[in-house]
Protein backbone atom coordinates (compact mmCIF):
# COMPACT_ATOMS: atom_id res chain seq x y z
CA UNK A 1 0.00 0.00 0.00
CA UNK A 2 1.28 3.39 -0.76
CA UNK A 3 2.36 5.33 1.99
CA UNK A 4 2.63 9.13 2.75
CA UNK A 5 6.23 10.13 2.94
CA UNK A 6 7.38 13.66 4.31
CA UNK A 7 11.73 14.46 4.21
CA UNK A 8 12.48 17.68 5.95
CA UNK A 9 15.46 18.87 4.88
CA UNK A 10 17.24 21.59 6.92
CA UNK A 11 19.46 23.02 3.54
CA UNK A 12 18.77 22.17 -0.13
CA UNK A 13 21.03 19.33 -0.37
CA UNK A 14 20.44 17.62 2.76
CA UNK A 15 17.81 15.76 1.75
CA UNK A 16 19.97 14.38 -1.50
CA UNK A 17 23.22 13.48 0.87
CA UNK A 18 21.27 11.73 3.61
CA UNK A 19 17.92 10.21 1.98
CA UNK A 20 18.98 10.43 -1.41
CA UNK A 21 18.82 6.57 -2.36
CA UNK A 22 15.85 6.17 -0.44
CA UNK A 23 13.76 8.83 -1.45
CA UNK A 24 14.56 7.24 -5.20
CA UNK A 25 13.83 4.20 -3.85
CA UNK A 26 10.39 5.14 -2.17
CA UNK A 27 9.37 6.66 -5.64
CA UNK A 28 9.88 3.72 -7.86
CA UNK A 29 7.92 1.71 -5.16
CA UNK A 30 5.07 4.09 -5.25
CA UNK A 31 5.14 6.01 -2.64
CA UNK A 32 3.95 9.63 -2.39
CA UNK A 33 7.07 11.58 -1.25
CA UNK A 34 7.34 15.50 -0.34
CA UNK A 35 10.26 17.61 0.70
CA UNK A 36 9.80 20.42 3.10
CA UNK A 37 13.11 22.83 2.67
CA UNK A 38 13.67 24.90 5.88
CA UNK A 39 16.04 27.27 4.45
CA UNK A 40 17.37 28.71 1.33
CA UNK A 41 20.79 28.07 2.18
CA UNK A 42 21.81 31.38 0.97
CA UNK A 43 24.67 32.45 3.48
CA UNK A 44 26.80 29.34 3.12
CA UNK A 45 29.39 31.12 0.40
CA UNK A 46 29.27 34.25 3.20
CA UNK A 47 29.84 32.30 6.34
CA UNK A 48 31.91 29.50 5.02
CA UNK A 49 34.29 31.45 2.40
CA UNK A 50 33.38 35.45 3.18
CA UNK A 51 32.07 35.54 -0.05
CA UNK A 52 29.31 38.46 -0.56
CA UNK A 53 28.98 38.53 -4.33
CA UNK A 54 29.42 36.29 -7.28
CA UNK A 55 27.42 34.89 -5.79
CA UNK A 56 25.39 37.13 -3.27
CA UNK A 57 23.36 35.45 -0.71
CA UNK A 58 20.03 36.59 -2.86
CA UNK A 59 21.26 34.88 -5.60
CA UNK A 60 23.19 32.21 -4.01
CA UNK A 61 19.34 30.89 -2.55
CA UNK A 62 17.95 31.25 -6.21
CA UNK A 63 20.03 29.21 -7.34
CA UNK A 64 20.29 26.45 -4.45
CA UNK A 65 16.49 26.56 -5.23
CA UNK A 66 16.34 25.50 -9.04
CA UNK A 67 19.33 22.70 -7.57
CA UNK A 68 16.83 21.40 -5.19
CA UNK A 69 14.48 21.34 -8.30
CA UNK A 70 17.22 19.50 -10.58
CA UNK A 71 17.99 16.89 -7.92
CA UNK A 72 14.30 15.70 -7.04
CA UNK A 73 14.01 15.39 -10.41
CA UNK A 74 16.29 13.30 -10.71
CA UNK A 75 15.45 11.26 -7.79
CA UNK A 76 11.76 11.19 -9.07
CA UNK A 77 10.25 13.58 -6.89
CA UNK A 78 7.86 16.12 -8.86
CA UNK A 79 8.64 19.88 -8.02
CA UNK A 80 5.18 20.21 -6.98
CA UNK A 81 5.86 17.85 -4.27
CA UNK A 82 8.42 20.26 -3.01
CA UNK A 83 8.33 22.87 -0.38
CA UNK A 84 10.83 25.83 0.48
CA UNK A 85 10.08 27.46 3.66
CA UNK A 86 12.34 29.99 2.60
CA UNK A 87 13.83 31.17 6.14
CA UNK A 88 17.75 32.04 6.52
CA UNK A 89 19.45 29.92 8.92
CA UNK A 90 19.68 32.17 11.78
CA UNK A 91 15.68 33.19 11.48
CA UNK A 92 14.94 29.44 11.42
CA UNK A 93 17.09 28.68 15.04
CA UNK A 94 15.94 32.00 16.58
CA UNK A 95 12.85 31.48 16.23
CA UNK A 96 11.54 27.87 16.74
CA UNK A 97 8.13 28.65 17.83
CA UNK A 98 7.07 30.68 14.63
CA UNK A 99 8.63 27.83 12.81
CA UNK A 100 7.23 24.83 14.59
CA UNK A 101 3.97 26.39 13.98
CA UNK A 102 4.01 26.13 10.34
CA UNK A 103 5.88 22.43 10.50
CA UNK A 104 2.97 21.54 12.77
CA UNK A 105 0.39 22.61 9.99
CA UNK A 106 1.92 20.92 7.22
CA UNK A 107 1.79 17.49 8.96
CA UNK A 108 -1.48 18.20 9.95
CA UNK A 109 -2.52 18.78 5.98
CA UNK A 110 -0.27 15.95 4.80
CA UNK A 111 -0.80 13.42 7.54
CA UNK A 112 2.46 11.56 6.71
CA UNK A 113 2.99 7.55 7.24
CA UNK A 114 6.62 8.16 7.76
CA UNK A 115 8.80 11.28 8.81
CA UNK A 116 12.49 12.27 8.11
CA UNK A 117 14.34 14.42 9.37
CA UNK A 118 17.75 15.03 11.64
CA UNK A 119 18.88 13.38 14.77
CA UNK A 120 19.71 14.93 18.15
CA UNK A 121 23.22 13.93 17.59
CA UNK A 122 24.10 16.16 14.30
CA UNK A 123 26.13 18.65 14.96
CA UNK A 124 25.07 21.07 12.35
CA UNK A 125 23.07 24.32 14.77
CA UNK A 126 20.32 24.55 11.70
CA UNK A 127 20.35 20.56 11.78
CA UNK A 128 19.57 20.72 15.51
CA UNK A 129 17.24 23.69 15.40
CA UNK A 130 15.22 21.55 12.46
CA UNK A 131 15.52 18.54 15.16
CA UNK A 132 13.87 20.16 17.57
CA UNK A 133 11.28 21.97 15.63
CA UNK A 134 10.02 18.78 14.06
CA UNK A 135 10.19 16.64 17.21
CA UNK A 136 8.02 19.31 19.21
CA UNK A 137 5.75 19.42 16.39
CA UNK A 138 5.13 15.70 15.51
CA UNK A 139 4.88 15.52 19.70
CA UNK A 140 1.71 17.59 19.63
CA UNK A 141 0.15 15.29 16.34
CA UNK A 142 -2.90 13.08 17.17
CA UNK A 143 -1.13 10.20 15.13
CA UNK A 144 1.67 8.57 15.01
CA UNK A 145 3.84 8.37 12.03
CA UNK A 146 7.39 6.60 12.11
CA UNK A 147 10.28 8.74 12.50
CA UNK A 148 13.10 7.89 10.93
CA UNK A 149 16.26 10.13 11.62
CA UNK A 150 19.68 10.88 9.71
CA UNK A 151 22.78 12.48 10.56
CA UNK A 152 24.76 14.44 8.26
CA UNK A 153 27.07 16.51 10.12
CA UNK A 154 28.49 14.14 12.84
CA UNK A 155 31.24 12.54 15.03
CA UNK A 156 31.39 8.78 13.79
CA UNK A 157 31.96 7.54 17.50
CA UNK A 158 28.77 9.19 18.89
CA UNK A 159 26.69 7.51 15.76
CA UNK A 160 27.76 4.34 15.74
CA UNK A 161 27.41 4.13 19.96
CA UNK A 162 23.30 4.84 18.75
CA UNK A 163 24.03 1.24 16.47
CA UNK A 164 21.32 -0.22 18.45
CA UNK A 165 18.47 2.07 16.71
CA UNK A 166 20.14 1.93 13.25
CA UNK A 167 18.09 1.21 10.27
CA UNK A 168 19.89 0.48 7.02
CA UNK A 169 18.58 1.20 3.86
CA UNK A 170 20.06 -0.91 0.80
CA UNK A 171 20.08 1.97 -2.03
CA UNK A 172 22.84 -0.21 -3.99
CA UNK A 173 20.40 -0.05 -7.13
CA UNK A 174 19.78 3.78 -6.53
CA UNK A 175 23.44 5.02 -5.71
CA UNK A 176 24.23 5.63 -9.25
CA UNK A 177 20.67 7.97 -9.35
CA UNK A 178 21.91 9.24 -5.95
CA UNK A 179 25.61 10.45 -7.27
CA UNK A 180 23.69 12.01 -10.24
CA UNK A 181 20.99 13.97 -8.06
CA UNK A 182 24.23 15.04 -5.55
CA UNK A 183 25.78 16.55 -8.71
CA UNK A 184 23.06 18.89 -9.23
CA UNK A 185 24.31 20.39 -6.41
CA UNK A 186 26.78 23.17 -8.39
CA UNK A 187 27.10 25.31 -5.53
CA UNK A 188 28.11 22.97 -3.11
CA UNK A 189 29.98 20.47 -4.71
CA UNK A 190 32.13 22.24 -7.43
CA UNK A 191 34.35 25.62 -7.63
CA UNK A 192 31.36 27.93 -8.24
CA UNK A 193 32.19 31.08 -7.66
CA UNK A 194 35.85 33.02 -9.60
CA UNK A 195 36.53 33.63 -5.62
CA UNK A 196 36.78 30.07 -4.78
CA UNK A 197 39.42 27.74 -4.36
CA UNK A 198 37.73 24.51 -3.32
CA UNK A 199 34.21 23.36 -3.26
CA UNK A 200 32.44 24.15 -0.23
CA UNK A 201 32.14 19.69 -0.07
CA UNK A 202 35.16 17.90 -0.19
CA UNK A 203 35.00 15.11 -1.90
CA UNK A 204 36.39 13.12 1.79
CA UNK A 205 32.93 14.77 3.33
CA UNK A 206 30.68 13.50 0.02
CA UNK A 207 32.20 9.97 -0.26
CA UNK A 208 30.66 9.46 2.82
CA UNK A 209 26.87 9.35 1.17
CA UNK A 210 28.41 7.41 -1.86
CA UNK A 211 28.09 3.91 0.15
CA UNK A 212 25.20 1.21 -0.79
CA UNK A 213 23.39 1.97 2.42
CA UNK A 214 22.03 5.33 3.87
CA UNK A 215 21.65 4.95 7.73
CA UNK A 216 18.87 6.46 9.56
CA UNK A 217 17.43 5.90 13.65
CA UNK A 218 14.12 5.33 14.63
CA UNK A 219 12.33 4.85 18.05
CA UNK A 220 10.24 1.70 15.73
CA UNK A 221 13.77 0.21 14.99
CA UNK A 222 12.55 -2.73 16.98
CA UNK A 223 9.56 -3.10 14.63
CA UNK A 224 11.01 -2.89 11.13
CA UNK A 225 13.54 -5.03 8.91
CA UNK A 226 15.71 -4.27 5.99
CA UNK A 227 13.73 -5.51 3.75
CA UNK A 228 10.70 -3.19 5.00
CA UNK A 229 12.60 0.26 4.69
Amino acid sequence: MPRRILVFAPHPDDETLACGGTIAKKVKEGHDIHIIFMTDGRNSFLHVLGITSDPTPEELALIRVQEAKNAASILGVNSENLTFLGFESSYLRNNKEIVEGKVQQILLDFHPDEVYFPDVVDSHRTHQATYDIVKIALGKLNFSPKEYRYVVWGNADIIRSNASQQILVDISAFLNTKKQAIAEYKSQVTVFSKRQTEPLLSNDFLNVFYEEQEVFFSNFHKYFSLAQC
